[in-house]
């Protein structure tokens, strides 16, 4: 009898990706809210999730072995405006997922966020302090918290990741591919630093860990650290185009944005040690994403 996921925030890019990479191996249902998707051998289904008696209702109708939780406000800007909602989808939807996941004996894995810090060291652990800079990392703080008060057994996933996006929501590399295969130039930062992953290797050594029944914080991320433009510089030689169409930037120059921590980079030694591997080079990531042509066509159906 095949294991049940159930992943909220279903139409976003990391929850579309999931149900892809693991629909073969499991039962997958993806909770909608607002936009309605399909994608062959998964179920979907409808549902707010506002409220507890909700959470408890959808998990009880499903039965599911474990739930993935991605919905999110994500959105730092939107987060800065509008502190009430990122409290309510961050931290309030989290701990109901929680609560609800732990009285019914479900496993949670919660997805945070690289974001949590300063921004002034490299490769952050799981023990390192936090200290969030805008009301977008505070709240998913939050929510973490939240979600280890209230289920002790639940798996909590930082990163950073990307993949073939939607037409409504583009990843970050879906945004640079965009951008260059329609000769436009863009400006990426070169005083920003992160460790991104390719979705399939995010789901894939979660699984993993799942599998091992882990419990607590985590950090699934690769293993180098690299800047917003080195990155585009890359994915652009990957897929032969222009890299000459991006700008080196910096993001002090960007008076407008909300501040955001300049070095987002974590360290996933401890993951590579309890899974006993090592991560994919960011260009053999490429290469992955270049060949998943058919995941970006089923995305875009």
């Amino acid at each position: 009898m095949q294991k049940k996921i159930l992943i909220t925030g279903g139409s976003g890019l990391l929850a579309f990706n999931w149900a892809l990479s693991t629909r073969s191996n499991y039962a997958v249902t993806l909770l909608l809210h607002h936009k309605k998707i399909s994608l062959l051998g998964v179920e979907t289904d409808i549902a707010s999730l506002s409220s507890l008696d909700e959470c408890s209702f959808i998990l009880a109708k499903h039965q599911p072995d474990i739930v993935i939780h991605t919905a999110g406000l994500t959105n730092v800007e939107a987060c800065e405006a509008n502190p009430d909602l990122a409290q309510e989808v961050n931290v309030d939807l989290a701990k109901n997922i929680a609560i609800a996941c732990s009285s019914q004996g479900v496993k949670l894995v919660h997805i945070s966020t690289d974001h949590l810090f300063s921004g002034d060291q490299e490769f952050s652990t799981e023990e390192s302090s936090t200290s969030p800079v805008n009301n977008y990392a505070k709240s998913k703080l939050l929510g973490e918290q939240q979600v280890l008060e209230n289920c002790k057994d639940a798996l909590i996933i930082r990163t950073n990741f990307f993949g073939w996006g939607t037409k409504y929501r583009q990843s970050f590399s879906d945004f640079i591919l965009d951008k260059l295969k329609n000769n436009k130039q863009i400006d990426l930062f070169s005083d920003v630093f992160f460790t991104p992953i390719l979705v399939g290797e995010l789901s894939k050594r979660t699984q993993q860990l799942i599998d091992l029944n882990a419990i607590g914080i985590f950090n699934i991320v690769s293993s180098k650290r690299i800047s917003k433009y080195k990155f585009g510089i890359k994915l652009a030689n990957c897929f032969n185009l222009d890299a000459g169409l991006i700008n080196k930037a910096s993001i002090n120059d960007k008076k407008n944005l909300v501040k955001r921590p300049m070095d987002m980079s974590l360290s996933n030694k401890k993951v590579c040690k309890i899974l006993n591997c090592i991560m994919p080079s960011i260009d053999a990531q490429f290469q992955i994403l270049k060949q998943s042509k058919a995941a970006k066509l089923l995305i875009e159906r």
